[in-house]
């Protein structure tokens, strides 16, 4: 599950990107640019295609002491990436398509074709980076081969770019800025879950002390590697027998974004409850449909 939503999100940030591009070459009149802008896109799957090939070997190579090291910076990373992903788009999300649009426009009307290309290679290469790493989390805290994340993957892709697709062709009316909110709540968790794996690694190999050893024990009741428990493990961070850094930690990161979250969508939250306007209902991506 958490890898269709992390998969489907960074999907649709890449094709909505390069649908802006597409779509501001052909109100330029130069259909032949399109080739620039699809040629940064192949090239860009490309390299993240080399990336991810080597990135599943790289653990191969690497003892046990190094393995663990590799393991804690994935986790701390991803929990990075995941959560400057969360506010960015919040703080930047609804100028984004007039960002790119008026800078495609300019690299058009100046004919730096390559700069076009870079445009387009680096918007989709930079979100596949972050998807090949959130994957490597997912799959270094369940312990799982990749190839049983690949099913959701596929999924998330064609989700994705398929709900782009349909928005450019305007068939329907998708509510950006509200989709954004909402995965953006499932991301903190997710990424509070991988706080949790790296805080509970370094308490494990006795870099940091654990405080109290263990705080509770649920493995009976609900353990961490069935469905529902798994499933809880990676999207809130639980743990069957926590030591009280673990907590903590968790908690503190969870309850910071989610303070935060409620601060800044709360104009918009009451506006839908007393169903009056408010300002914070333009923080919502305006709808794109094909010109």
């Amino acid at each position: 599950m958490e890898t269709f939503l992390i998969v489907m999100r960074e999907s649709l940030e890449a094709a909505l990107l390069v649908g802006i591009l597409l779509t501001t070459v052909k109100k330029a009149g130069r259909p032949e640019d399109r080739r620039y802008v699809v040629g940064g896109v192949m090239a860009a799957l490309l390299l993240c295609g080399l990336v991810l090939v080597l990135s599943r070997d790289i653990p191969s190579f690497l003892s046990g002491r190094f393995r663990t090291g590799l393991d804690i910076l994935i986790f701390f990373l991803a929990a990075f990436f995941l959560t400057t992903m969360v506010v960015w788009m919040h703080y930047h999300g609804q100028e984004l398509s007039r960002e790119i649009s008026g800078k495609a426009a300019r690299l058009l009307e100046s004919g730096e074709h390559g700069a076009l290309f870079l445009l387009s290679f680096f918007g989709v290469f930079r979100e596949g980076l972050e998807t090949i790493l959130f994957l490597w989390g997912i799959v270094t805290q369940s312990g799982e081969s990749g190839s049983s994340e690949l099913l959701f993957g596929l999924l998330g892709v064609a989700a994705g770019i398929g709900a782009v697709v349909l928005v450019f062709q305007g068939l329907v009316r998708v509510p950006l800025g509200r989709f954004f909110s909402v995965t953006s709540v499932l991301l903190i968790f997710f990424a509070a879950g991988m706080v949790s794996a790296g805080v509970g690694r370094l308490v494990m190999i006795g870099a940091i002390p654990p405080l109290v050893s263990q705080v509770w024990d649920t493995s009976r009741i609900l353990p961490e590697h069935n469905l529902f428990g798994g499933f809880m493990a990676d999207f809130f961070g639980y743990r069957a027998r926590p030591s009280l850094t673990v907590v903590l930690t968790t908690f503190a990161y969870t309850g910071i974004m989610l303070a935060w979250w409620i601060r800044v969508h709360r104009p918009g939250l009451l506006s839908r409850t007393t169903g009056h306007p408010s300002g914070a209902s333009s923080r919502e991506l305006p709808p794109i449909s094909k010109q």
